[in-house]
């Protein structure tokens, strides 16, 4: 409910100021509704993705998309040498940096970041 409230897909789980693990909404769906749990009778740690894969803040663009590819993940917290979150990397972000810097010509990019010259953000599947 809050991760809906907030329009957000996922909810990053800390732990004593650490990092610990990511609720996505396909977690909710695959764990909880495909399930028919009652999703007031879950716990966010039952249900979280973990171990986290993260990179810390100066990694760059590149380890991030490989770290993501490797793993099959959308969704890399960002997180200091302590463990306490700093940040998410979505594959939209990738896209967007790309589709930025290429000026928004190339028309793979700009799909995969939702980019389409005057237009609102959202789409017909909102």
């Amino acid at each position: 409910m809050a991760m809906a409230k907030r329009g957000v897909s996922c909810a990053v789980v800390t732990q004593s100021g650490s990092a610990v693990g990511i609720v996505t909404e396909r977690d909710l769906v695959s764990k909880v509704l495909a399930e028919k749990i009652d999703a007031r009778n879950v716990l966010v740690r039952d249900i979280m993705s973990t171990p986290l894969i993260t990179v810390a803040p100066e990694a760059s663009l590149t380890n991030a998309a490989e770290l993501m590819a490797r793993y099959r993940i959308r969704r890399l917290v960002v997180v200091d040498s302590t463990g306490s979150l700093v940040g998410l990397v979505t594959t939209g972000d990738l896209a967007r940096t790309l589709a930025e810097k290429h000026g928004y010509r190339e028309a793979t990019f700009n799909a995969m970041a939702r980019y389409a010259e005057g237009e609102s953000a959202g789409g017909p599947y909102q």
